[in-house]
């Protein structure tokens, strides 16, 4: 027998969740039906996949192996369907583009015009949902398009292409008491305020960049941004926020001496094996048009 797609597929979802009724319960299906995969595909392949001398199957040498190669086959094999399906689609109805916080919507501006000029019969709707919650988007079709921060954890099941990077400088408001503390220690603002963005769901990606003992958490940096102005905490807040409030006085940029200023990328994402239509295809490469190659 010939393995198939489906052989791989178990295979994978085994290693990535370490036992074979994890496995079926991502992929839907009986746990006797993925193991019986598995067997098939150690049969015709002659390979010893995983070692189950204890009590969960653990990956072989080979099997790690052919994971790998798996990994490859499946993604080969998702981005086959998924030209499929475009060259397949017309004009979409409806987009939906989801945006990591709704502060990047000033610079999409002029590509949404253009947007609207070129498919004026399709109905956009912008969603601004944070971290994760951009993931399960995607994830569950909810939206086509997303645009959000890379994570510390990538989902194999998006595509995530650069869209450059965002300088996060530290500010705080001119009367706040580390304004004009030199030097700045590391210990200075773990003991003050910090204020952070949040999702609606208890993540791990909003704890990344956590100093401070005390944090309040807000959704979206233009809130971030008020509070900052109004000395109640420090915070590293995006670069193109800054330029009106710096200008007014209303901030000031910190420099502590033990962290270099933060870059974060930013990424263009869209589930790997769901096809876009022509105005979601048009959104993506102009899109990724505007990062200098």
């Amino acid at each position: 027998m010939t393995p198939s797609l489906e052989h791989f597929k178990a295979l994978l979802a085994t290693a990535e969740t370490g036992s074979f009724s994890a496995a079926a319960r991502r992929l839907g299906k009986a746990q006797s039906v993925v193991s019986a995969a598995i067997a098939n595909l150690e049969i015709d392949l002659g390979l010893a996949l995983f070692d189950r001398s204890g009590r969960y199957p653990v990956l072989t040498e080979a099997g790690a192996r052919i994971c790998q190669e798996a990994g490859v086959l499946l993604a080969q094999s998702e981005r086959l369907q998924a030209i499929a399906g475009e060259l397949a689609n017309g004009v979409e109805s409806r987009l939906t583009l989801a945006i990591d916080d709704d502060s990047h919507l000033p610079w999409l501006g002029s590509l949404l015009e253009e947007f609207a000029s070129r498919y004026p019969a399709v109905e956009l709707e912008l969603l601004f949902p944070l971290m994760e919650d951009v993931t399960e988007l995607l994830k569950s079709g909810r939206a086509q398009l997303g645009i959000s921060y890379q994570k510390a954890h990538p989902e194999r099941e998006l595509v995530s292409r650069s869209l450059g990077t965002v300088t996060m400088p530290l500010v705080v408001s001119p009367d706040h008491p580390l304004a004009h503390k030199t030097p700045l220690k590391e210990s200075d603002l773990q003991g003050a305020r910090q204020l952070m963005v949040t999702g609606r769901r208890e993540g791990t990606e909003r704890h990344r960049f956590r100093l401070s003992a005390q944090v309040w958490w807000v959704e979206g940096d233009l809130g971030i941004l008020e509070l900052v102005k109004l000395g109640l905490g420090w915070a590293a807040v995006p670069e193109f926020l800054l330029h009106r409030p710096l200008a007014r006085g209303e901030l000031v940029v910190l420099k502590p001496d033990f962290i270099a200023e933060a870059e974060l990328a930013l990424e263009l994402q869209w589930y790997r094996a769901r096809p876009l239509g022509q105005a979601g295809r048009w959104l993506q490469e102009a899109l990724l048009a505007r990062v200098p190659r």
